[in-house]
């Protein structure tokens, strides 16, 4: 006895997109509006004189006058930008040295009142960067560190103390025990157990935390403007103010420096971008 057996064709339904996915990429798209109109605006600027700027502020102008940039770059922002950087390396390194220490510490050693120490350093996130200005101010005063690069390295430094020393100590209680314990077994002290096995092994996320120092370092302009008078140690954005006087602005070199300013940060974050994604998703799977 032979039984027939008809196949029916495999179908597949259409996937329609959900209403509100449009609705969601509606959002995403005015956020992605919202975040690239100064950008654009900074370049339209930058390419204006002032009877431009006040004329015909938000549409391009004609002639549009790419000298601004070299007036700027003629007013020593090279210079300033110069001193950035080495602000923010020295700020980056005593920070990152500092806080690997604390937060190895804090995760794999055993001492009295470690976790409320812990969670008084957490409080100092709390604490509003503004409000420690004045005593800051005073300090570096009684140290006689005024209009020195030490007064911007060692605030910069201490500053970005909490937050370095929480996501370190987070990520490295993360590890692996076993490491620890083969290392020790193998007779390593806890120094070389940090620095050739747990910094290799946080090299993301630590990249991730000197990222973001050396963006707060170099778009910062309150505490260099505070301490620094000396027009070779100013920063960049402070160079920058050179542009602003009290009876006149000159709007376009002022607008063309900002642009020159932010262009070694564009390059950073485009050479080190996997590393900076790489650091976050770590960060969070660890925590």
């Amino acid at each position: 006895m032979t039984t027939t057996t008809t196949s029916r064709p495999l179908t597949f339904p259409l996937q329609h997109r959900p209403r509100s996915q449009w609705g969601l990429h509606t959002i995403l798209l005015i956020l992605l509006v919202l975040t690239f109109y100064p950008v654009v605006l900074m370049l339209l600027f930058s390419v204006k004189n002032n009877a431009q700027f006040f004329q015909q502020r938000f549409v391009p102008s004609f002639p549009m006058h790419f000298e601004n940039y070299i007036v700027a770059w003629q007013s020593g922002i090279a210079g300033y930008m110069l001193n950035s950087a080495i602000y923010a390396l020295v700020s980056v390194t005593l920070t990152l040295a500092a806080a690997s220490l604390s937060a190895y510490a804090f995760a794999r050693l055993r001492f009295i009142g470690k976790e409320l120490l812990f969670y008084f350093i957490i409080g100092l996130l709390m604490i509003p960067g503004i409000l420690t200005l004045v005593p800051s101010f005073v300090l570096m005063l009684q140290l006689n560190l005024l209009n020195t690069r030490w007064a911007l390295w060692l605030p910069y430094a201490a500053g970005g103390q909490a937050f370095a020393i929480f996501v370190l100590r987070t990520f490295f209680a993360g590890l692996p025990e076993e490491l620890f314990e083969s290392a020790r077994l193998d007779g390593a002290g806890e120094l070389t157990i940090l620095l050739r096995i747990t910094i290799p092994l946080s090299s993301a996320i630590m990249g991730t935390l000197a990222l973001l120092q050396v963006y707060g370092v170099w778009n910062d302009l309150v505490w260099p403007l505070t301490v620094i008078t000396d027009p070779k140690l100013k920063t960049v954005m402070v160079g920058l103010l050179t542009f602003t006087g009290q009876f006149r602005t000159d709007f376009g070199p002022l607008y063309a420096g900002y642009v020159i300013a932010s262009v070694p940060l564009i390059i950073l974050f485009a050479f080190t971008s996997r590393l900076f994604i790489q650091g976050l998703t770590s960060g969070a799977i660890k925590i």
